[in-house]
């Protein structure tokens, strides 16, 4: 069958299965149903389409190719990934930073934060350690008050990791952007500036690649969603590709 006809058949916007089914039947009346399988795969590996969301696709010409975030680790989180490595080698954690939201921010972070998230069982363990390790530069889960008053520059904030947050295709502990746009609305000590998030969120999916469905099931683990796919809907536009 002919690849090109197929994908001048398809929609200029994102599409799904189905609409490749009929896109193949237009250009072949015959085409079975039983083959969608093989002709998905030729035209993903023939990179004529790309996957951007849970049974949607565009046509690689109308998505432009875009990297993956990766934050930048500063000497002060990269001696935290070691410490916890050497000392706690059988705790998960992620370790991300306030200053990577520069790159997308106005209002430029003056005081960096180093977030470091540890499952539940590990948090008070590891936060006595570190404390004692690093006194007056580590907080266990503090309100914004607290980091006004107590907050130091490259300090370590402590927190839970929550279960089912986005994970990175690199190290266990880096932190993907799905995971830091969910953040922006779940976590209450950030202070960051509300005017800067549309533009900063529509630059994060302007630059970079994000899979809304893993956004989404984060956003439903810590009951966000319509804060996170609310926002994306009435104050930017980027367009949605999942069913809330």
């Amino acid at each position: 069958m002919e690849k090109n006809a197929i994908i001048h058949a398809l929609p200029e916007s994102s599409f799904s299965r189905q609409e490749i089914l009929d896109a193949a039947r237009t250009v072949d009346p015959s085409f079975k149903e039983t083959q969608l399988r093989n002709l998905m795969g030729t035209l993903l590996g023939s990179n004529l389409i790309v996957r951007v969301g849970r049974n949607q696709y565009k046509k690689v010409e109308k998505e432009p190719k875009k990297s993956v975030f990766t934050g930048v680790y500063s000497n002060a989180a990269l001696q935290v990934i070691q410490y916890m490595q050497e000392q706690f080698p059988l705790i998960s954690f992620r370790v991300w930073e306030l200053s990577w939201l520069n790159e997308f921010f106005n209002h430029l972070i003056a005081r960096n934060q180093i977030f470091l998230e540890v499952e539940k069982d590990g948090c008070d363990f590891v936060f006595s350690a570190l404390a004692e390790k690093l006194p007056g530069r580590v907080l266990l889960r503090p309100k914004a008050q607290e980091l006004l008053l107590y907050g130091t520059d490259d300090g370590i904030i402590i927190d839970q990791l929550i279960t089912e947050a986005p994970k990175s295709d690199g190290e266990p502990y880096q932190v993907p952007l799905e995971k830091l746009i969910v953040d922006l609305f779940a976590k209450k000590n950030l202070m960051l500036c509300k005017g800067d998030f549309p533009s900063a969120i529509e630059m994060m999916f302007s630059n970079y690649r994000i899979d809304q469905v893993s956004m989404l099931r984060y956003a439903r683990r810590r009951n966000k969603v319509k804060d996170v796919f609310g926002f994306l809907k009435d104050q930017t536009t980027i367009e949605l590709l999942v069913r809330l």
